[in-house]
């Protein structure tokens, strides 16, 4: 209520600001005749004095004379002064329809057509990115998609773009889509199953519905290790109240990852809680040691790589990126190593491995939490590497 008092307030000051000068009664000015006997009379003063002074003689002062007042006679007779101009009543209605009738008429128009009541959305609760940019994104993708419908990626981004904004059911639809798309050329990989799976157990508010558990079944045939398909089969056990099973799942789980692994609070958490509700203890977690940092070569290993030919160089590299796939099909939950396989792929020129390999480095990096310190580094690693990839024919 106090805003619409100051606005209103506001308003009548500017518009009686732009009237005041417009509005008062202006004084009249002098007429032209006024203007002339002023003239002429100073004239005959300055006549005297000239003859006082004797710059001119008594004949040609009295010529002078006779001329001057010849025209002050002129002069007589005419108006005083001239009112001024324009003060009438329909100027001044004029006037503040004018002024006064366009902020009037805007108010009316807020009024009618606005929503003067809605609340004040807070700093804190707007969207950073703004509606604008995620709607010009969502447009882009979609012409993307429509011109070349076998793009997978842009399909990818636009259904994280429908999830990140809380819309499940269409990534569902942009999934869905997806798969069937890849299954028309090859099989489809688990993580796109996986990512089906997600979104509709979002969708559901946290239910693992019978479509999502086919879809993350499929993702664990195509793909045995995959972590979230084998989280959520655990969580669908639970929410069956087949709690020993569950909890057998997800230990499983946790002892196939490494002990680092950020999935390994959750696990123990949700497997602590089954437990309760089953009513029996915890089991212990035979946790895998976190896996030591890949070392350099040695100069051994340079010096031998030096003396080798290009084939046998090119064999030693292949042999070397075979054991890289061979590790991250038993251990996939790697990020860094599904990225590195991608960039050796890439240097190897195998660009559909390479794809493969950047999907499943989405997949574990989508596994992360969210505020997981490596998590953007990761993502722009992985962005990186998408802009390497040579365009599709």
């Amino acid at each position: 209520m106090m805003f619409w008092v100051l606005a209103a307030v506001m308003a009548a000051v500017v518009v009686l600001a732009l009237l005041w000068p417009l509005l008062r009664k202006r004084a009249a000015a002098p007429a032209a005749a006024d203007f002339d006997r002023t003239v002429y009379r100073d004239q005959l003063a300055e006549l005297d004095q000239d003859l006082e002074r004797g710059l001119i003689d008594k004949t040609e002062a009295e010529a002078a004379r006779r001329e001057i007042e010849r025209r002050l006679l002129q002069t007589e007779g005419g108006p005083a002064s001239t009112p001024a101009a324009g003060g009438g009543l329909w100027r001044r209605v004029a006037l503040i329809v004018v002024v006064a009738l366009p902020p009037a008429l805007g108010l009316g128009l807020y009024m009618q057509l606005g929503t003067p009541d809605l609340p004040g959305l807070p700093l804190a609760e707007r969207d950073p990115a703004g509606p604008l940019e995620m709607g010009l994104l969502e447009a882009r993708l979609k012409e993307r998609i429509a011109a070349e419908p076998r793009d997978i990626e842009s399909r990818l981004i636009l259904a994280q773009v429908y999830a990140r904004s809380g819309r499940y059911l269409e990534a569902v639809e942009v999934y869905r889509a997806a798969i069937a798309e890849v299954a028309k050329t090859g099989q489809v990989p688990g993580v796109l199953h996986a990512a089906l799976g997600e979104s509709l157990v979002a969708a559901a508010n946290g239910t693992v519905g019978r479509e999502a558990r086919l879809a993350f079944a499929a993702a664990i045939e195509a793909d045995p290790g995959n972590v979230r398909a084998r989280y959520y089969a655990g969580l669908a056990m639970a929410q069956d109240r087949r709690l020993e099973a569950a909890i057998e799942v997800w230990k499983t789980l946790a002892e196939d990852l490494p002990a680092d692994s950020p999935m390994i609070g959750l696990l123990r958490q949700q497997i602590a809680q089954a437990a309760q509700e089953a009513g029996v203890e915890p089991p212990e977690l035979a946790l895998r040691p976190a896996p030591a940092a890949p070392a350099g070569p040695s100069a051994a290993d340079v010096q031998a790589a030096q003396e080798m030919t290009p084939e046998e160089r090119q064999a030693f590299i292949r042999s070397m990126v075979g054991q890289l796939a061979e590790r991250l099909a038993a251990e996939p939950a790697d990020p860094d190593g599904w990225l590195r396989l991608a960039r050796a792929y890439l240097v190897l020129r195998e660009v559909d491995k390479a794809r493969e390999a950047l999907t499943s480095a989405e997949g574990q990096i989508a596994a992360l939490p969210d505020g997981a310190p490596e998590r953007a580094a990761f993502a722009e690693r992985l962005e990186n590497l998408r802009q390497s990839l040579p365009e599709q024919p």
